[in-house]
């Protein structure tokens, strides 16, 4: 089967990251796929070339281009796939229109997170279920007709889209995440071994969404009772110089560290003892299902799909969303926990039965199948 994906681009990021692990899985079982990049290529490209995935990039400036749909279709008519798989919104309208025009028979998108407005700021974050950008939305429902399924990654963002979007309940299908696990299962991490010392991770890009001003508030709270506390912050983004304001405006700056983005995320997650997530918005997040792989207890908001993974009272204890004195209470609670390495454990076996990412790639798989793509 000739597969094409179609991304913005392969900078570092959660979908980047499925995208180019979804082409491994494709190549390993005899498929042919290819990765469009609507703007530019981006970090993970040479990766993927150097697997044998097929980069093409369009290099599309800021603003409408009609001409662009024309380029895209013209390779899509060279490179004759089966399956066109749209990843988000921003690129779909163009796949869409270049697909129809190239006559590719089957047309899939996933959207990744629900799109929510969302407030966040170093006084308090919060989110609302009002589109952050109505023309999109209109624009995506317009394109439904010609395409075959909208896949969610989670049940939560499914049931998102169907309420508050106006996707088609017959047409939005789940397909949940799932990681390339071994690169972690094989560089475990030893949560508690290092007692007293309690060092708390997060890995995400530093943007509003991840919402690093409630974990920040909710850490200094957490200093004051857990006195061997760190907190190391790997990522970066738009946010990095606020948010490093705010933790010399808290006193935190001898307990947290700023990262920047890493190249090897696994020997950053095998160093810590319990895993943060503070998003105010999520899909279902690759980077909670590597930390899990890792065996590290996990400490989350309930964000989108990341309940489907982080079990509260299992491997995990929850939050709400942009609540900081619950986020702390979580992080204090797990960092007194007499058994992370157990807890740690329970976490990476379901992350073991339930999200690898060759199953993730089986779903799809069928999917195309039964939309009527060729194998």
């Amino acid at each position: 089967m000739r597969i094409v994906q179609f991304v913005n681009n392969l900078d570092m990021g959660g979908l980047e990251r499925l995208a180019v692990d979804i082409a491994r899985c494709q190549l390993a079982e005899g498929h042919q796929p290819t990765i469009y990049c609507l703007t530019h290529p981006g970090r993970l490209a040479t990766e993927a070339a150097e697997m044998g995935i097929g980069i093409r990039s369009f290099n599309k400036t800021a603003g409408p281009h009609l001409n662009t749909i024309w380029k895209i279709a013209k390779q899509l008519r060279i490179d004759r796939p089966d399956v066109l798989h749209t990843h988000n919104h921003l690129v779909h309208h163009y796949g869409v229109a270049a697909g129809k025009l190239a006559g590719v028979p089957v047309i899939v998108n996933t959207r990744h997170r629900a799109e929510f407005r969302i407030v966040n700021n170093p006084g308090g974050s919060q989110t609302t279920t009002e589109s952050p950008d109505k023309k999109s939305d209109l624009i995506f429902r317009a394109t439904l007709p010609w395409v075959g399924s909208v896949v969610l990654i989670s049940e939560a963002t499914r049931q998102f889209f169907v309420k508050y979007r106006g996707i088609p309940a017959a047409k939005a299908k789940v397909i949940l995440n799932g990681a390339h696990l071994e690169r972690f299962l094989n560089v475990p991490a030893h949560p508690g071994s290092a007692f007293p010392r309690v060092r708390f991770g997060i890995a995400a890009r530093l943007v509003p969404e991840k919402d690093h001003f409630t974990l920040l508030r909710a850490f200094a709270a957490v200093v004051n009772d857990v006195p061997g506390a760190e907190l190391q912050i790997a990522g970066d983004g738009p946010l990095r110089a606020r948010l490093e304001g705010f933790t010399r405006e808290l006193n935190l700056a001898n307990r947290v560290t700023f990262l920047g983005a890493l190249p090897h995320t696994a020997q950053f997650l095998s160093q810590l003892d319990i895993f943060v997530l503070s998003s105010l918005n999520e899909g279902l997040p690759l980077s909670l299902l590597e930390a899990m792989a890792a065996g590290l207890p996990v400490v989350a908001t309930r964000a989108g799909g990341t309940e489907e993974a982080a079990i509260d009272g299992q491997n995990a204890y929850l939050a709400d969303p942009g609540d900081s004195k619950g986020l702390a209470e979580a992080m204090i609670k797990m960092a007194r926990a007499p058994d992370l390495a157990r807890i740690g454990a329970v976490g990476r076996q379901i992350v073991q039965d339930r999200f690898r990412i060759e199953q993730t790639w089986h779903e799809y798989h069928k999917l195309f199948l039964s939309l009527g793509a060729k194998a």
